[in-house]
């Protein structure tokens, strides 16, 4: 299920910490025809050296520390180090905000489908398959569009003590939905949540090309022993490949058919029930049930499903598109590796609907969630929307499947 970030009194709060320069609101003319631009779009860098008058922060020393650091850098003299604790000082707002290029509009019109937010970050210990950061870019009128910092938009999927390259393409913000004037973007901003210490440098706008929409062949078995110990030969050769997991879908007449393994560093932690399972380790799966439909449609269809499942022992299968549970489904989980497999079977006939018609195509999108360990998700790993959030209700963000007519040797 999709996060929801809380930015209750952020206008503000931006009021009160920021610092604000009055200047115009367009970009200037490049001067010089080989500056490097996209489409006409010169203002590319955010951050590459020094913190000025277009950087601000909410003053909270108890909770946040942002200071220039000298000693670490990707490139040129300086990196920005951030120290942050939501906890101290859980009343206050966390942010930092960038409004680059003399704090003037930003004319994002004509780059959206074509460009990337770019950031370097370096963890001061340990690793991370995310961070628990919401990004947004703000107008001059006021309207925002946020977007999370998850793995898929992660080098190699894992934030480590090394500089590692962050990359959110400008379509994963959902600039139309929340109204937000392309042609007058004011500043790039971070909400903090949760707790860490990072490095980050060389803040930009970079060029992007857009993943298509992902294709997975899929067979139909006979029967699969469900014990969560996901014997490869039990199962389809073929697989999602999500970054920290492994994913196979398929079915018989009986069942769907779901299998994983997952790597998590606090594995099989989900204390959530019902409609609430998603904040927790659990697997989602959205598909579409009859064959054919529109793969462009932005609404959910009553044909169309979203299946949340709990991954605990003898965890339960939710139906988050008919608000209700899924009786005699069958989850089996156990630790593996780094964290854990699972396999598990969901009764067709539970559902409502027949099993998939082999040799046809659907569409559908698969997600884990990875939670600490008070049973908070703090990521979710997507196959084919991997860098834009919504497919929970946006059908057009899922990837589509063909099922195969012959089985599976």
């Amino acid at each position: 299920m999709k996060a929801h970030v809380s930015l209750l009194g952020l206008t503000m709060l931006l009021s009160a910490c920021g610092i604000f320069k009055q200047t115009a609101l367009y970009d200037a003319p490049a001067d010089d025809a080989n500056t490097p631009n996209i489409a006409g779009f010169y203002a590319l860098n955010i951050y590459s050296d020094q913190m000025s008058d277009e950087i601000w922060y909410t003053p909270s020393p108890k909770a946040l520390l942002v200071k220039n650091e000298a000693t670490q850098k990707k490139q040129g003299d300086n990196s920005i180090s951030i120290e942050w604790n939501k906890q101290a000082d859980p009343q206050t707002w966390l942010g930092l905000g960038f409004g680059w290029n003399g704090w003037t509009g930003k004319n994002f019109a004509s780059i959206t489908q074509q460009s990337a937010l770019s950031f370097w970050v370096k963890m001061k210990n340990g690793q991370s398959a995310g961070l628990p950061w919401a990004v947004g870019f703000e107008d001059f009128n006021g309207s925002q569009a946020w977007t999370g910092v998850t793995t898929g938009f992660i080098d190699g999927g894992i934030i480590k003590e090394e500089w590692t390259q962050v990359r959110i393409p400008l379509s994963a913000f959902p600039f139309e939905e929340r109204d937000v004037d392309l042609s007058i973007i004011k500043q790039l901003i971070v909400q903090f949540e949760s707790s860490g210490k990072v490095w980050i440098d060389d803040i930009k706008i970079i060029p992007y090309t857009a993943k298509g929409r992902q294709t997975l062949d899929v067979a139909p078995v006979d029967a699969i022993m469900i014990d969560g110990a996901f014997q490869p030969n039990e199962w389809p050769q073929s697989s999602f490949q999500l970054p920290l997991a492994n994913v196979k879908l398929t079915w018989n007449e009986e069942f769907l058919f779901l299998a994983a393994e997952v790597e998590d560093a606090t594995p099989l932690i989900n204390t959530r029930s019902g409609k609430d399972i998603w904040n927790g380790d659990a697997i989602e799966l959205a598909f579409s049930s009859l064959p054919g439909t529109n793969a462009q449609r932005k609404i959910m269809y009553p044909t169309d499903f979203h299946l949340g499942i709990s991954m605990k022992p003898y965890g339960k299968v939710y139906d988050w598109s008919k608000d209700r549970e899924v009786s005699g489904s069958i989850v089996r989980v156990q630790y593996a590796g780094k964290g854990y497999s699972t396999e598990v079977a969901i009764p067709w006939k539970a559902l409502g609907i027949s099993a998939f018609e082999q040799g046809k195509t659907y569409y559908c999108e698969i997600a884990v969630d990875i939670a600490d360990g008070a049973s908070v998700r703090t990521l979710q790993s997507r196959w084919n929307s991997a860098d834009k959030e919504g497919f929970n209700f946006d059908p057009s963000r899922w990837g589509s499947i063909n099922y195969r007519v012959q089985k599976n040797d």
